[in-house]
């Protein structure tokens, strides 16, 4: 059933201000064919890309960038409007994601059939694992395919977790290849978390008090095929544009970007200032197959990131950051000067700057693929800094102006429930 956020073309002007939660946070996506193959709590709703797109009249003579791709909705959406786009995303997991979603598949039968048979090859290998005390044996003898993460038994309870390493060891040693069995592995992915030990009770993960019991994940896993396969089916017949999830920095995006053709509208969400970490998020996923190499890695990944506070990232705060220049200097003053009265706060001052300086050279770097009068939409909540209101929207919005970018709106969408005075904005901003 085609669902009318996904496909359905404008019906009036929307407004941006007082907008439900659904329509701003990943809560719009959890029903959404496709959008729902995996939950990442810090992103944005379907229904908002679409409404910035037609506020903006973008059409198919556009082409749309989304520099912090995630999970690759707003390619997703474009694609389904018939709007050429392209996203960037400098997660390795993530980029799989947005890149597994913005495909076409054209084979559903055999995609189908691929689906039944490893699930009845992994019944038949899960229904043969030992029970009780004796999955450790099993465990053992098949250490190889455990997921390589620090610590698997924290994540996972060991039933639950033999059944994951039952299931990778199947797949790691199939001889099949290409989107058939990316496909099989997102949905192996997203539910990492449905059978762990780990929690979306909070922004961040959680790890619950109590082990998860034993579930049968080949059940859980058999329940996310079927979706996938549903999912495939509802869009098979809809026309649509070719979009692109490139890998990369967004601090880099003039070389990640083919030169051709100029971007008209930029539609997207940066990291918000409040120390939230996609890498930590993410590893279980990053490891488990193998799309990063090791702990440095991540740890590289954090630090090469907007902001970056979190493992590796944390000894560059330490060291101490100043304003990359006088522009960032400048927007940044008031709140310097909170933190120096303060004087306990010299690794928050760190990350704070370091984000702002970060952002400026993601801004330089828009500032070389947008074409005359582009469109630009960034989403971003605020945050507190020594107990005062950080404007990041505003600095945002400054930090442009300085490329040229006309600030033509801060809409304030909605408030969050996490501190008093935070909100999520979207700045609307274009190209003289």
């Amino acid at each position: 059933m085609k669902h009318p956020t996904l496909f359905a073309e404008p019906a009036e002007p929307v407004s941006f201000v007082n907008r439900r939660t659904s329509d701003v946070t990943f809560k719009g996506k959890l029903s959404l064919p496709i959008h729902r193959w995996y939950r990442l709590t810090p992103s944005f709703s379907p229904q908002l890309a679409l409404d910035i797109a037609d506020h903006f009249g973008i059409t198919p003579d556009g082409f749309v960038l989304d520099p912090f791709s995630g999970v690759g909705t707003v390619p997703l959406c474009m694609k389904y409007r018939g709007i050429p786009a392209c996203s960037i995303e400098l997660n390795p997991y993530l980029h799989f994601v947005g890149t597994v979603k913005t495909r076409t598949y054209a084979d559903l039968p055999d995609i189908r059939e691929f689906f039944d048979s490893f699930l009845v090859r992994a019944r038949e290998e899960v229904a043969a694992i030992p029970k009780g005390k004796a999955v450790a044996g099993y465990l053992e003898e098949n250490a190889q395919f455990i997921p390589p993460i620090h610590k698997p038994e924290r994540w996972w309870s060991p039933m639950n977790l033999a059944q994951l390493t039952c299931i990778r060891r199947l797949l790691l040693n199939t001889e099949d290849t290409g989107e058939h069995i990316d496909l099989l592995k997102m949905g192996i992915l997203g539910i990492l978390i449905p059978v762990s030990n780990a929690k979306h009770n909070h922004v961040s993960l959680t790890f619950a008090k109590e082990p998860l019991p034993t579930v049968d994940v080949v059940g859980v896993l058999a329940d996310k095929l079927g979706d996938i396969i549903d999912d495939i089916d509802a869009v098979s017949s809809l026309p649509c544009s070719e979009v692109k999830v490139y890998a990369g920095n967004s601090k880099e995006a003039a070389s990640v970007l083919p030169r051709s053709p100029k971007v008209s509208a930029v539609i997207t969400s940066p990291p918000y200032p409040n120390r939230f970490s996609y890498a930590r998020e993410t590893r279980p996923h990053l490891f488990f197959f193998n799309m990063i190499a090791s702990a440095e890695a991540v740890g590289q990944l954090e630090t090469d990131a907007i902001g970056g506070t979190w493992g590796k990232a944390t000894s560059v705060l330490m060291d101490g950051v100043e304003p990359a220049n006088a522009v960032v200097r400048k927007l940044m003053a008031p709140y310097l000067d909170i933190a120096h009265r303060d004087g306990n706060g010299h690794l928050m001052t760190a990350y704070v700057v370091k984000y702002f300086n970060d952002l400026y050279t993601h801004a330089e770097q828009i500032g070389k693929v947008c074409r005359a009068r582009a469109k630009l939409a960034y989403v971003i909540g605020n945050s507190k800094f020594y107990g005062q209101p950080l404007p990041s929207d505003e600095i945002l919005a400054g930090i442009f102006a300085h490329f040229g970018f006309a600030l033509d709106g801060i809409h304030k969408m909605r408030r969050r429930v996490s501190k008093a005075g935070l909100y999520e904005a979207v700045v609307m901003m274009s190209r003289q």
